[in-house]
C-alpha cells in the first residue's frame, strides 16, 4: 500500500503578507482587488470568523469585515513562497512530489515510511516548514490523494490527519456531501435531490443510477467515496507551462501611451524571468478585460524561439493593436508559453 501526503499551506497569501509585514499578525487580512473591485484571492482566519471567503465578491467582503487590512495580490511574491517549501520539502524528504496549486502538493512518503511512521513524517515537514520559512500548513496521510486531501481538509489550521481506506467508516462517510473533494454546489443540489446526503450514501448508490443523475464522473467519485483514488503521484506536472502579469484598472482606459508602458512594463518582468530561468519561449498572448466578465485572449506564435525583449514587444503591440485598439480595458495581461522544460 502507498503512503501519500497532501499538504495544505493555511491561508496561503495572507500567512506570506504576514511574514512579509508581521503588523498584520492577528489582524483580519483579505488578499484581493482594492476599492470594492474584484474577488477575494484569500482571507486569513480571522477575517474568516466574519464571513469572508475565496471568490466572494470584495464589495461584500469588506460589508462583512470593515476593519479588515486590504492587500492587493503579489503572484509573484507568492510563487516565491512556493518555490521556498518545495525546495525545502524536496532537500529534506524525496522528490516524489506533485505540485496540485500555488499551495498545495501531494507526496509519495512510501519509501521513507519504512524507517518511520507517516504520522512522524508529517510532523516533521510540519515543523521544518513553520521553522524555516513561518508558513503553516496541514497535512493530510492517506493511501491514495483523494483520502490524502480529505485527511488535510479535516483539520484547520496546523492539523495532521489520518484518513486511510480503513477509516472511511468513522471519517469519511460521516461526512456530508458537499464535503467531498471535487464536489462542487451543482452536483452536491443533484446528488441531494437523489437522496444522498453524506458521502456514506454516495459510496453505496447504485453505479448505473449514479450515472442518469451525474454523468460519467460518476465512476471518479463512486471510486473516491469508497475510499479508493489515484495513487500515483505525477512529477512531470511539476514543470511550469507559462508565465503570466495581470493588472486590473481602477478606471477603463484606452490610452495608447499608457497601454504602451503597461505592456512594456510587464514584458520586461517576463523577460526577465526567461532570462533568469534560462527558458525560452515562442508563443505569446496578450489578454484584455472589457468589464467584469467579459475577456478576450488573443495569441501569436512565432517561427522560432524570442531572441529579445523588443522582439517580444513589437509581436505584443501588434496583437494590440490588431485586436484592441478600438475599446476601453479595464485590465491588461501579458502571458508566453514556456517552450522547453528547465536547463
Amino acid at each position: 500500500m502507498k503512503i501519500i501526503l497532501h499538504i495544505d499551506m493555511n491561508c496561503f497569501f495572507p500567512s506570506v503578507e504576514t511574514i512579509i509585514n508581521p503588523k498584520l499578525k492577528k489582524l483580519p487580512v483579505i488578499v484581493g482587488g482594492k476599492n470594492n473591485k474584484g474577488v477575494v484571492c484569500s482571507a486569513n482566519y480571522e477575517a474568516r470568523k466574519y464571513g469572508v471567503k475565496a471568490s466572494m465578491p470584495m464589495f461584500e467582503a469588506i460589508k462583512k469585515c470593515q476593519n479588515a487590512v486590504l492587500i492587493e495580490p503579489n503572484h509573484e511574491l507568492y510563487q516565491e513562497y512556493q518555490e521556498k517549501f518545495i525546495l525545502l520539502l524536496k532537500e529534506n524528504f524525496t522528490n516524489e512530489i506533485e505540485i496540485a496549486s500555488i499551495d498545495e502538493c501531494y507526496m509519495d512518503i512510501t519509501r521513507l515510511s519504512k524507517n518511520k511512521t507517516p504520522m512522524q513524517i508529517a510532523i516533521q515537514i510540519q515543523n521544518l516548514i513553520f521553522s524555516k520559512l513561518s508558513l503553516p500548513c496541514s497535512i493530510g496521510i492517506g493511501n491514495n490523494k483523494f483520502m490524502a486531501k480529505m485527511g488535510s481538509n479535516s483539520k484547520k489550521p496546523m492539523g495532521i490527519t489520518e484518513m486511510f481506506e480503513r477509516d472511511k467508516i468513522l471519517k469519511l462517510w460521516t461526512l456530508p456531501i458537499e464535503k467531498m473533494h471535487m464536489i462542487g454546489k451543482s452536483t452536491s443540489s443533484l446528488l441531494k435531490k437523489s437522496g444522498i446526503d453524506t458521502i456514506k450514501d454516495l459510496a453505496f448508490f447504485n453505479i448505473n443510477e449514479l450515472i442518469k443523475v451525474i454523468g460519467i464522473n460518476a465512476f471518479n467519485l463512486h471510486l473516491n467515496a469508497n475510499g479508493g483514488g489515484d495513487d500515483k503521484v505525477n512529477k512531470s506536472k511539476n514543470i511550469q507551462k507559462s508565465f503570466s502579469i495581470f493588472q486590473t484598472f481602477n478606471k477603463p482606459i484606452n490610452n495608447y501611451d499608457d497601454i504602451f508602458w503597461i505592456i512594456k512594463k510587464h514584458i520586461l518582468k517576463i523577460w526577465d524571468f526567461l532570462q533568469t530561468k534560462k527558458i525560452n519561449a515562442r508563443t505569446i498572448t496578450l489578454t484584455g478585460k472589457k468589464d467584469f466578465k467579459t475577456i478576450i485572449s488573443r495569441s501569436f506564435t512565432n517561427k522560432q524561439v524570442f531572441s529579445s525583449f523588443e522582439e517580444i514587444q513589437m509581436q505584443m503591440l501588434n496583437i494590440y493593436d490588431n485586436n484592441f485598439a478600438n475599446f476601453s480595458l479595464k485590465g491588461i495581461g501579458c502571458c508566453v508559453k514556456i517552450e522547453q522544460k528547465y536547463s
